[in-house]
Order: structure tokens, then sequence, then C-alpha cells
């Protein structure tokens, strides 16, 4: 097997050098000194130190009671901390110091019977950061509903009740605390009158004029957090540095991502999504083990709680206030053939030709970086010398059975040769230096692209003329458009509709959207293939993880990041069977391909034009192998889109951590290493080389369920088994109960799924 590292070729975004070096030395990039601790300057929480003033709710000055809830007027306790040590431990003693606001206001707004709203800061007025962004292209698109609920008030506290929660404020300390009628609480805040450095409760800081919101909420000792988006280090948060900055990830065993979701889910029973697009800090038990603690690089702080006694119910919840993904369609449920790149139609239709003749079912085929005049100047128009008459060879393959994906991304190269580029200079569609100029990476600017422009997708008239090359492509015959990049747009340039801070991760969710409507304009479907992403992205499937490296490491990572972008509300997800850095062994590449046929969505994809990841490419026996998965999974597919459709109900994902289905079992609360597949069969991937060990170690939770390729029954008061594998094995396990529809396993699903041949039902 020929071994292909990726170079700067594959990767220019790495290279020390291109022809517009020149106009980009000019530029600095500006870091933002309050940021998160990962290979940035400070923690937001530095705002802490002195001379930040922290203006800090007092005695109510005032309350008015409306239709959704609560305005409260606060006084100003205004102090700056002042440091004592005792061993290494700073304690801020606070003394009062000029206020930089007059008053603090906290609203309490009820969106639902089990949604509160929490907004803090130093005006009364709530403000709205995304003003210049269209409301369905935001990561809050629910609206409130009228909510019947009481207050009752007291000399020590208010107290709001709905049908489902009560919120109590402690007149005293302004501490919220909400819980459920019975009188169990699922949420505090955290209030401290004498701190160290590890605790900072709910404050507008200000240093030198740049403002900061904070806040801290109980962690209780046994609490476990989830979400957040898609992390490759662990699917629980706990007392782990959480680098919430979209960034090109480029690997799957790092604490980096595409995907930052603004949204976690507690096992004590509620969920927190922070309406923020500013720079965010969080501190989950890492800071102090009894405090989960965030900061916004903001003046306002704007958050919900979701109340819901399930994970499932608190993932519906949350999916009501960012919305539902829609379903894609069937035959994106097929596999995806790919590599970084088919270089011409010959090689693209050779592909297919051996696809067919190794009798492997197969939908799509993806044109990566090299469908234009050259590799990576994406122009949007095909190679007239390598991809001639693109309508009549998409034609011609569709009739095969194959839709071909395109690749793209929210950047231009500024090449003279680049219609696009002079074409959005002219129109000023790009994001622009202070100068007016357009916006360059500079070299120095660590995991972003290097010298490109980027798009301004915030600019309607960018959009609109951006939706419509992307439209002209599909006219032309393409059934997909994968969206690449999105996750590394610079914080100081200038765009037209939005400060840059707030756009950095809410860019993802604008640039998707924009495609897929593009796209769905002409299709009617629901498909972009998503690398970046954040809240709300569900709205826009179906995303993938980025560039793996190809070691079993990575196949973990890749699964830990499914379950978590799962649990935070994202439903279809894929990966790169096969790994995409470096070339994989036949063991690896099985593997992989045994998780990603039971992923929601299936794609083989690698970087290097000659370094494959088509079956035949390998072993007699991996071909085999792949081919018996792949055609199991054609096989299933009544079951699998028919779990698709619910998930579009509920918002939760294909593939599930146990948590979501087994919240009362804590044996499950922290495998990361299996899953559930829909809602009735358990996934174990064999994530270790068989030279480490032949046994697999799985967890059953309590209840009936059956081996799926021996039949054997096993009753489990929630227990562990081992199971012994070899290559060809990945052990699958069917919930007592379930009715699997298996039909006839056709070639694509161009025409639908095959008719139902067998019907199990497992009891």
């Amino acid at each position: 097997m020929q071994n292909s590292l990726p170079d700067k070729e594959q990767y220019p975004q790495f290279s020390q050098g291109k022809e517009n070096a020149a106009a980009a030395a000019d530029v600095t990039v500006k870091q933002s000194s309050y940021t998160d601790v990962l290979g940035r300057e400070k923690s937001l929480f530095d705002f802490r130190i002195n001379p930040a003033v922290q203006n800090r709710p007092g005695t109510i000055a005032a309350m008015e009671k409306n239709d959704c809830g609560l305005v409260m007027e606060l006084n100003v306790k205004a102090k700056k901390a002042v440091h004592s040590y005792t061993h290494e431990t700073a304690l801020y003693l606070y003394k009062e110091a000029e206020s930089t606001v007059e008053k603090l206001y906290l609203h309490i707004q009820l969106w639902t019977d089990e949604i509160f709203r929490v907004i803090f800061s130093g005006r009364k007025e709530i403000a709205d950061p995304f003003v210049g962004i269209p409301q369905d292209k935001r990561m809050l698109v629910g609206k409130p509903q009228k909510v019947t609920y009481a207050i009752e008030e007291t000399d020590t506290a208010v107290c709001l009740t709905t049908k489902k929660i009560w919120i109590r404020i402690d007149k005293g300390t302004n501490r919220i605390t909400a819980g459920y009628p019975e009188g169990e609480v699922f949420f505090s805040q955290r209030k401290e009158e004498f701190q160290t450095d590890d605790i900072h409760d709910l404050a507008l800081s200000d240093l030198q004029g740049e403002y900061a919101c904070f806040e801290a909420i109980d962690l209780e000792g046994d609490e476990v957090i989830y979400g957040l988006g898609e992390r490759f280090d662990s699917l629980t948060r706990n007392g782990r540095t959480v680098d919430f900055h979209n960034k090109d990830a480029v690997g799957t065993t790092s604490p980096r991502t595409y995907v930052n979701v603004p949204f976690y889910i507690s096992t004590r029973g509620y969920g927190l999504f922070l309406n923020a697009g500013a720079g965010i800090d969080w501190q989950i038990g890492t800071l102090d083990a009894s405090a989960l603690q965030f900061g916004v690089l903001d003046s306002q702080l704007d958050y919900f709680v979701i109340a819901g006694k399930t994970p499932a119910r608190i993932i519906e919840n949350y999916c009501y206030l960012t919305g539902f993904s829609k379903l894609p369609p069937l035959w994106s449920f097929g596999l995806w053939m790919s590599r970084n790149s088919y270089v011409s139609w010959d090689v693209a239709e050779d592909v297919g030709k051996k696809i067919r003749e190794n009798d492997i079912p197969c939908d799509v085929l993806h044109l990566d970086t090299a469908w234009f005049n050259r590799d990576w100047n994406c122009d949007l128009k095909f190679s007239e010398e390598r991809f001639p008459d693109p309508g009549a060879h998409m034609k011609k393959l569709k009739e095969d059975g194959f839709h071909i994906s395109l690749w793209q991304y929210n950047f231009i190269p500024p090449n003279e040769d680049n219609a696009n580029y002079q074409e959005a200079v002219k129109k000023g569609y790009l994001s622009k230096k202070k100068d007016g100029t357009p916006y360059q990476l500079p070299q120095n600017c660590q995991g972003s692209w290097v010298d490109d422009v980027t798009i301004d997708f915030s600019n309607p008239q960018a959009r609109e003329w951006y939706a419509g090359k992307i439209a002209a492509l599909m006219e032309l015959g393409a059934g997909a458009i994968k969206t690449d990049f999105g996750e590394g747009i610079a914080e100081d340039a200038v765009y037209q509709n939005i400060d840059g801070k707030q756009f950095h991760n809410l860019y993802s969710l604008v640039y998707n959207s924009t495609v897929f409507e593009a796209c769905k304009k002409v299709t009617g479907e629901n498909l972009v293939w998503a690398r970046s992403g954040t809240a709300g992205s569900q709205r826009y499937p179906v995303h993938w993880g980025g560039d793996s490296q190809c070691t079993f490491e990575a196949l973990a990572g890749t699964l830990r990041a499914a379950l978590s972008v799962g649990i935070s509300g994202i439903p279809f997800f894929s990966h790169d069977i096969g790994g995409f850095i470096g070339t994989p062994s036949d063991e690896l590449y099985v593997r992989w391909a045994q998780l990603g046929l039971f992923s929601s969505h299936s794609r083989c994809h690698g970087a290097g034009d000659n370094n494959y990841r088509e079956p035949w490419r390998f072993s007699k026996e991996v071909c085999d192998i792949f081919r018996y998965y792949d055609k199991l999974r054609y096989s299933l597919m009544p079951y699998i889109y028919e779990e698709a459709k619910k998930c579009t109900k509920t918002g939760l994902p294909m593939m599930r951590a146990l948590y979501l289905a087994y919240p009362e079992d804590r044996n499950v609360w922290h495998i990361d290493d299996q899953y559930l597949f829909g809602d009735s069969l358990l996934i174990a991937p064999v994530l270790k080389p068989l030279c480490r060990t032949e046994i697999r170690n799985i967890y059953l939770p309590a209840g009936t369920w059956f081996d799926y390729f021996t039949k054997e029954k096993i009753v489990s008061g929630g227990m562990w088994i081992k199971r012994k594998v070899d290559l060809k094995t990945m052990p699958i396990y069917v919930k007592e109960g379930a009715e699997l529809k298996y039909c006839e396993v056709k070639e694509s699903l161009m025409n639908g799924m095959g008719q139902i041949v067998k019907i199990e039902n497992w009891v």
C-alpha cells in the first residue's frame, strides 16, 4: 500500500509562501487577550484581575412584572479585586470601587412551561448582537409561548411557577434556583461573597472599556456534563478544558473542533443554551470542582435554562429553541465514495465502473478540490480539459445510479484567473481590512487558511450572489455540495452587518444555510455536506467530522465526536472511512468501515489523489468484509430511514450515547466506545487492533438483548460481557421487541429502496 502523507499542496493553509504573501504582509491578526486557554493568550476569566471593575448585582432597587416574567433593576456592587495570597491561591478580598454602570438589570423570561431565559446586563433594553443577520440564520429561531404562571413574593424571595417548574429569586443574594413541583432542585446559581480566584459568579466586568459577563452554576460532586458540540477528546466535559473557538482541528484526538455548540446537558436534569456569538470560556469543574462557570466577551449575558426530566426531553426542548433537523433525501443514506481528489471524469467514471463490478452498493461520487482549472482554485467552474461537458457526464452517472457531490469552500483564491475573485472584489462581497481592501489571513495566522479572501456571508447581496452560483451547479446536474471550512474566519476583519467577534462561530451557520437553501431551491432536498457548525446547524444536515488521522486513536476520537455532537442536538453525522490524514492499514480500514456503515451517513475519503479509499484497493478479504457491511446497511435501509424520520421529530441523534436512553443507569454515564444506532441496535465497534486484544468488553443495559450474529439471548440486569471478535465481526446487539425490516439490496437508492423481503421480530 502506497503511503501518502499530506503536504503543502494538499494543505495549502500550511504553506510558507504563496504569491499573495506580500499583499498580506501588512495585515496583523489581533488575537484577543481574553480567550480560551488553548493556544491563545489568556483565559477570559483573567478579566477578574486588577484593574478590572466587577459590577455585581446588589440589592433590588425595583422590580417590574410583565407578561413573560420579571425585570429586576439592581443596585451595583462595583468592586475591584484585591489580591491576598495564601500559599499559591489568590483570594479576592473585594473593596468598593467606582461603578462603570448606574444599574444592573436581570430579566427572567418564561418561554415555555419548561424553559426560562436569563438576560443580564448594565442596561434595561435587551441588546441584539445579531441584528444584521436574518432571523432564520441565527442560532435562536424559536418563539416564546404564552405561558400561564403565578408569581408569589415574600420578604425574602420571588417565586414564579408554571405547570412544570418553579423559579425562585432570592432577594438577598439574587440567586436563581429552579426545580420541579415535587420540590426537586435541578438548577442553582453559585453565589460567593468571599472568593478565591477559582470561582466567579454573576458579574459584568469592565477592563478599560472592554466588557465581559460571567456566570457560575452549582456543580454537584456526582454530576456529569455532556455536549458543547463535536468533542474529540471526551464525551463528558467535567474537568476538561473546552476550546470554544471554531477552527481547523486537523485531527480527531485533540480538544480542537470544527463544531462548537453553546449547549450542554447535565445529569442533574437540565440543559443550558448560551445564546452568544462572542468569545466564550467554559470552566466545568476545572477552576473549582463544585462550579460550572462560563464567561462571554460581551456586555450582555443571555442564556436559556431548559428543564426536562429525561435527556431526550431536554434535547427536544433545545431544538424547540434552535430548530429541528430536516430529513435528508433517501439516497444520501447510501454510500459516498471519494478521495482528495478524483482529477478527471475518466478517473471518477472508472471508480464508478469498478464500484459496480465489485458489487458494492453506492449512491454518491464526490469530486473534491480538483474539479477546477487547477487544484484548489475554487472558481466553481469545471476544468474544460479534465472535466468537459459536465452536464452530460453528470447525467450519465446519474443514469448509472450515482449522484455527484462537489467540493467548494467559503474562501476565494485571489488569483487573476479566478473570475469570482474579481467580481467579489468589485461588488464588495468580501470581508475587509479597515482601509476597505479585501482581508487576507496572513502567513503567521495559525489554524486558519492563509492568503485567500473570505466571502462576507453577513452581506445579503453576497449571499444572493453566491447562492446563484451554487444553484447553477445544481441545475447543471450536481446532487450535493460539500461546504468545507467555514471555521477559520478572522475576528478582526470588517463584515458588513456584524462585528467579527460575534461572527466567528456563527459564520458557519450562515454559510451552510446559504448553500443549503440554494441547493434545496433547485432539488427540493435537504442536504449539504458540512464541516463547521454551531447551535442551530442541525437545521442544515449533514455534518462530518473533518480531517482525521489514520490511527485507531483517531477512530476512537471520531466516535466520541459523533456521540458528543449528537447529544448537542445534531442528529446526522458522518466521518471519513479509513481516516483522512495518512494511509490506513487493512485492519484499520475494516474497523473504520464497520463504524462508518453504522453511522447516519457513510463516506470513504482520504487525503491524496492516489491515497485510495475504495475497498478493492485493499486485500480481497477487506473488500469482502466491506461489501458485507455495506449490503447489510442497504438491506436495513427501512429501519435506518424510519429512525432518521424520528430524529427530525425528537432531535435525538442516529448515533446516541447510552446515557440518552438509560439516564438512570450510572454505569453508562461515561461510556463513549459503544452507542445505540436508532432505538433498537446497540453497536460496539472494535477500536483496538487484534494484536492488542481479541476480546471486546461490552456493557448491556438492563433488559433482554440478542447478539445479532449468533442470535444468543442475554438477559441483563445491567452488566458487562466479553465478546470474542475477529476481523469480520463488529458486535451488534438487538433490543428485545425490535422489529427489523429488510429490503432487497439494489446497487443504489436512486429509485428508492427495494421491496421488503424479510421482517425480524426480536422477542
